[in-house]
């Protein structure tokens, strides 16, 4: 391109240049009113004034006129690389720099070059000489530099590439989904450089005409397309570094063919992502969480919550699908944001679960008060009954008649301890944690409920038939012979006249592991089978028509056993009798031996 050329496309250029930057300046600080679109102001004041004075040097008729420009041209370049810099340093959120004390020192050599271009008597340290040439009508100036300029382009330039690795290196650390937004930064910044160097250093000699204004110009307009297309102010890189990188959410992002552009480091962990995923199809990459790729292929991506197994474990997942807007609101790709909330869920559980016991206890908590005062209230009644009668006639009653009220009120005051000391073991029916599970001596235990039920033997002249070996299983001694004590009293209160009950033992097979089914079989009438559902329900009694004994006993059979590990339960049929069992864990020999 011929010089008279350059010199007219820079005149057209300029004043378009700079109308451009002042526009960009008025809609960043109307449109996203932020101290970074401030700066942008800042920054675009002086390539303003460079432009503007650049052009009335060249219009300017007279060798004086344009040397004036030459130098308000000067003035404006002269600060053009610090409000640069200021630019970069707000972008970049290096704001402790931007303040009065620090930026002072910036200021310093520009400071001085305007003394230099507007003292007559130090212009020659910036041009040694100057040189006037007629172009198509205008008045183009060319001088030889002097020592000063390279001073202040060397200072220039220093800061320019400040700016420019700042940006630079912003970008390389940016999450991928923001390089979008920053590479136009990082234009805006290469490009004036590289064109002020190429004219300074004399790389194309057939360049007479320098544009680095206009290239500052252009770089606007590239700021321009990042805040229009990419929400420049709006959206910060550095947020990359202070919250993706070290968010603990897992955060994925696909472009509008699901294909993976990036993720942080905590989708990697939590997803068990590959090392190379970038560009792979996220049906690919989470082939393993089809759960997660169900709630990105619906038609409404949006808010769910999904389990996931991992290392043999299941997590739960708060997983969030939000579509990306791109130009003219078309779908730029998804954003997948996957949260572990397992804790969360797995306390959320437990509450539940402990708000259910707490629900069946006060359940079982009414039954027992209802239960407890009304089995109590008969021998307490046939006890103050007995009581008054002593009282009151006790000089007119016989020996016999004495002796028959005395009865009275031991047997009752026996039932009353007998319900005192099923609720106290009720009671101490609370975690498996508290007692010892070892290997049962059951000859020993039976023996024991036996001989604590000689009497009611004796009252109902029961016979009792035991077997003779007993299969070994694991449990807590006390608590297997209060089992034993509650089927043996209820198959001789409710068994036939008089009672005849067999106690016996099998090993059977429960799933993969055997276990030792422990039975009481009686002779009495059968239990219906409705009445069998409910009949280890807590506090319900085995019969209507006999009032003996009280409701408590099956309850805590049934407690007792599934704390241990078994099952309890009842086969019976009218008329031939019942059987009520129970199951313990077997061990094995080689377990003894061991």
């Amino acid at each position: 391109m011929g010089t008279s050329m350059q010199y007219a496309f820079f005149i057209i250029l300029a004043p378009l240049t700079a109308l451009a930057a002042l526009g960009i300046s008025a809609f960043a600080r109307w449109r996203y009113p932020s101290r970074q679109s401030a700066s942008l102001v800042w920054l675009n004041v002086p390539t303003t004034g460079w432009l503007l004075a650049n052009t009335l040097e060249l219009i300017n008729p007279t060798e004086a006129g344009t040397f004036f420009w030459s130098k308000v041209t000067y003035s404006f370049i002269a600060f053009t690389a610090v409000a640069w810099l200021a630019f970069c340093l707000r972008y970049t959120e290096h704001i402790h720099w931007l303040n009065v004390r620090c930026m002072g020192w910036f200021f310093i050599i520009p400071t001085f070059t305007l003394a230099v271009l507007w003292f007559p008597n130090l212009n020659h340290w910036m041009w040694t000489a100057k040189y006037f040439t007629p172009i198509l009508g205008m008045l183009a100036i060319n001088v030889d530099y002097g020592p000063y300029f390279w001073v202040h382009s060397g200072y220039s330039y220093i800061i320019l590439v400040t700016g420019a690795v700042l940006i630079i290196r912003q970008y390389l650390r940016s999450f991928r989904l923001f390089r979008q937004m920053s590479i136009w930064l990082v234009i805006g910044v290469v490009f004036p450089l590289l064109v002020n160097i190429a004219y300074v250093s004399h790389l194309l000699p057939e360049w007479k005409k320098d544009y680095t204004a206009i290239s500052f110009g252009l770089a606007g307009l590239a700021f321009a397309v990042g805040i229009y297309r990419y929400h420049l102010f709006e959206l910060h890189p550095v947020a990359r570094d202070i919250l993706v990188t070290n968010l603990p959410d897992a955060m994925l992002v696909l472009d509008p063919q699901n294909r993976v552009v990036d993720y942080n480091p905590a989708a990697q962990t939590l997803l068990n992502l590959p090392e190379e995923v970038i560009g792979q199809p996220s049906s690919q990459v989470l082939a393993a969480w089809p759960n997660v790729l169900e709630t990105l292929s619906s038609q409404n991506p949006g808010r769910d919550e999904i389990a996931i197994e991992q290392d043999g474990k299941t997590r739960f997942l708060d997983l969030q699908a939000t579509p990306l807007p791109g130009y003219h609101d078309r779908p730029k790709g998804t954003l997948l944001v996957a949260r572990d909330i397992t804790l969360r869920r797995r306390s959320e559980m437990a509450l539940r679960q402990h708000a259910q016991e707490l629900e069946a206890s006060n359940a079982e908590l009414d039954a027992f008060s209802h239960t407890v005062a009304h089995d109590l209230k008969n021998p307490l009644a046939s006890i103050m009954a007995a009581a008054d009668l002593l009282h009151e006639r006790l000089d007119q009653l016989g020996p016999e008649e004495t002796q028959r009220m005395l009865r009275i009120v031991v047997n009752n005051t026996r039932k009353m301890g007998n319900i005192i000391d099923e609720l106290l073991l009720l009671a101490s029916v609370r975690k498996l944690s508290e007692i010892t599970i070892v290997p049962l001596d059951m000859p020993r235990l039976v023996n024991g409920a036996l001989e604590r039920l000689a009497m009611m033997r004796l009252e109902h002249n029961a016979e009792i038939i035991c077997v003779d070996q007993w299969p070994r299983s694991l449990g807590y001694a006390p608590w297997v012979e209060e089992v034993w004590m509650n089927y043996i009293s209820n198959a001789i209160k409710y068994g036939g006249t008089p009672p005849r009950v067999e106690l016996g033992a099998d090993m059977v097979q429960d799933g993969p592991l055997p276990v030792v089914r422990y039975w009481v079989r009686d002779n009495g009438p059968g239990v219906p089978r409705e009445a069998q559902q409910r009949i280890f329900r807590p506090f319900n009694r085995l019969g209507v028509q006999r009032t003996e004994g009280h409701g408590l006993g099956l309850s805590i059979v049934l407690r007792i056993v599934e704390k241990l590990g078994g099952q309890a339960g009842i086969d019976s049929e009218l008329g031939q009798g019942s059987t009520f069992w129970f199951t313990l864990p077997a061990i094995y020999r080689r377990d003894e031996e061991s």
